[in-house]
């Protein structure tokens, strides 16, 4: 199939899936209607990965109409937002909408010439493909998890009239407006598709349509839209400067000039936004707020993933720069920061949030340092995570909906009485965390590269990431322990075993993402020599990974996978083999005192009395609470974003 005719199914398809679907009301109806374009949306986009393998990069102009019509729908989609503003009295919606609407009429009807284009208008390489694949897979996987879910959901809040034909109207069109987002080579088609996915987040965050669900909404909803004002006034700097609208003539002149600093430090800003790094981090805390399938697509392959992507995409062009010196000191902070915070959170989500914005804020320090080596470790993170993340939220979900909490607390052993999905989560942590899965590999390359000297400030950079990585260990062991913890008296009753649906929908996408984690951890050798190092290289970075033997070899080391494998296979199947307990050898767990026959898990303590046994995980919020950083945290935040742009100017 023609590489054109693939691009086109990825972006048209989902769109139109999304339109025609809100008259399908229908759940028998739903069901065929989502999976089967879902499927062929996979289908595609592995097929457009060997497309670009076989014949090299695609790029092309589709026909002269689309331009009025993405214009048109451009300014309307503007024009909605400041509707939105005045409608909601939201005094930040309405003066950020007002301004965009106005810069982007100034850029397109005063200062770009009649008919200007910016050629071509899609621009199709490897790193764009690794982000479709994302996108598509992992994307279309969660849409399919999102039919059980939502009916679920909606028989929970005991509603009478579905509203699940607009859901999915926002959340398969979501798919679709991120293809054409990474496509795009024009800027002025990635501002319009940037705007869509704005669009998408707005109306999922809000969908139950509670007072705190329609505040988070517009909080998500202003912060992006700082992120659009950056986008236009960036392409009107850039147009300004250079005379292009093309992503590949700025990114293939190389390291560019003062001049243009500026507003790749502006589209830098629009990325930040979009990945709710520091200070914008709360938009994304409050999207927790909505069904956990928005959850999951937000975190693991839509939105944030648009502002890595954007600030990965231009880091050719600000090379060697001050810039990229910041950028690297930026992302490691926020990499800390959020990893500390997510230490102190008892609620799922949101240790699954603050853990999304610290990858991210790794994602951006790597191309900030911008090496072969960095961008090699960014991309595999934007792979590794994405996966992994999209487990976890499912994971959650499935949890929440069947204990009903999300408090980590309340998932106290777990693995007891939902061992399957129990195992499923866990399973998910540990590739996040533990070696020799392919994200601790991406972290590892990650140190690698900031532990080269690409300026003065490589020292604070590696500190950093050294404390981010250990708080992570913290929090992920620590809900593990509460998984499997399960803490009865000898004469207590046995956990109760639910039976799990091990078949359902929402099972088999869990056991897919899970599979598919480990497949890649276990190739990662295969896919860094086959995909990884070809997607830098077109790009222009030398690859700094060599896969010689299924090893990964850096100039300072060698990470291999396969080896560590066996190893840790060995080491879990051996004492499962060789030591059995017998049941006379199960004791009673030691309360420090005589246990109690009773009822549930209780203890004889002082004087006697009988105690009931509680047990807890450890969340330090005095010292790692937001209450105590979110102050200070903003504050740096907020200085690092001003010393980039005085640096920028000066």
């Amino acid at each position: 199939m023609a590489g054109e005719t693939l691009i086109a199914i990825l972006i048209l398809l989902p769109l139109a899936t999304a339109a025609v679907g809100l008259a399908v009301k229908d759940d028998k109806l739903r069901r065929p209607f989502i999976i089967l374009p879902s499927m062929a949306l996979i289908a595609a986009s592995v097929l457009l990965l060997f497309r670009v393998l076989d014949h090299g990069t695609i790029t092309f102009t589709p026909s002269g109409t689309w331009d009025p019509i993405i214009l048109i729908l451009e300014l309307a989609l503007l024009a909605y937002f400041l509707y939105l503003g005045v409608i909601r009295k939201h005094v930040l919606v309405l003066g950020l909408a007002g301004f965009q609407l106005a810069l982007f009429c100034l850029l397109k009807f005063a200062w770009l010439p009649s008919g200007f284009k910016a050629q071509p208008a899609l621009h199709v390489d490897l790193l764009a493909v690794v982000m479709c694949l994302v996108i598509s897979v992992v994307g279309s996987l969660i849409v399919m998890y999102g039919l059980n879910y939502m009916q679920n959901h909606e028989r929970h809040l005991g509603l009478t009239a579905t509203r699940q034909h607009i859901f999915f109207f926002f959340l398969v069109g979501f798919l679709g407006a991120m293809n054409g987002l990474v496509f795009a080579n024009s800027l002025l088609w990635l501002f319009f598709f940037w705007e869509i996915t704005t669009l998408c987040c707005y109306h999922l965050i809000r969908h139950d349509l509670t007072d705190e669900a329609e505040q988070n909404a517009m909080r998500a909803l202003w912060m992006n839209l700082v992120g659009g004002v950056a986008v236009v006034g960036g392409m009107a700097l850039t147009y300004q400067a250079s005379g292009t609208l093309s992503m590949m003539e700025l990114t293939g002149f190389g390291t560019v000039g003062p001049v243009l600093l500026l507003p790749l430090a502006l589209f830098c800003l629009a990325g930040f936004t979009k990945a709710a790094q520091v200070p914008f981090q709360s938009w994304l805390l409050g999207a927790m707020v909505a069904p956990t399938p928005v959850s999951a697509l937000l975190h693991s392959s839509t939105m944030v993933k648009a502002g890595v992507y954007l600030v990965l995409r231009l880091a050719p062009a600000y090379q060697d720069t001050y810039l990229s010196a910041v950028l690297a000191i930026f992302g490691a902070f926020v990499f800390m920061v959020t990893s500390l915070l997510a230490i102190s959170q008892p609620v799922s989500k949101r240790v699954l949030a603050y853990s999304t914005i610290s990858s991210l804020g790794l994602i951006i320090c790597l191309a900030g340092i911008n090496s072969g080596l960095a961008v090699a470790a960014a991309v595999a993170l934007i792979i590794f995570h994405a996966v992994t993340k999209g487990v976890l939220f499912l994971v959650v979900g499935i949890v929440e909906q069947d204990i009903h909490s999300r408090n980590i607390e309340d998932m106290e052993g777990l693995t007891a009485r939902l061992p399957v999905i129990s195992g499923l989560a866990i399973a998910g942590m540990i590739v996040m965390l533990f070696v020799p899965f392919g994200v601790l590999f991406a972290k590892w390359a990650g140190i690698q590269a900031a532990a080269t000297p690409f300026s003065e400030f490589y020292p604070l950079v590696v500190v950093f990431l050294a404390v981010g990585s250990a708080a992570g260990m913290v929090f992920w062991v620590r809900w593990i322990g509460r998984l499997i913890s399960n803490v009865t008296t000898a004469d207590g009753p046995p956990a109760e075993v639910r039976r799990e649906p091990r078949a359902s929908v929402p099972y088999l996408v869990v056991f897919s993402l899970v599979g598919g984690a480990v497949v890649l951890s276990v190739l990662a050798a295969p896919l860094v020599s086959w995909l990884i190092n070809p997607a830098i290289a077109a790009m222009g970075y030398s690859p700094a990974l060599d896969t010689a033997g299924w090893y990964l070899t850096t100039p300072f080391g060698s990470f291999s996978p396969w080896a560590l494998f066996i190893v840790v296979a060995l080491a879990l199947l051996l004492p499962a083999l060789l030591v059995k307990a017998r049941p006379e050898e199960v004791m009673p767990v030691y309360l420090c005192g005589v246990n109690q026959p009773a009822e549930g898990p209780t203890f004889r303590s002082i004087a006697d009395t009988p105690a009931a046994v509680e047990t807890g995980g450890m969340y330090w919020t005095q010292a790692f609470g937001e209450r105590s950083l979110n102050t200070w945290v903003n504050g740096a935040g907020i200085v690092l974003l001003a010393a980039l742009f005085l640096g920028v100017i000066m």
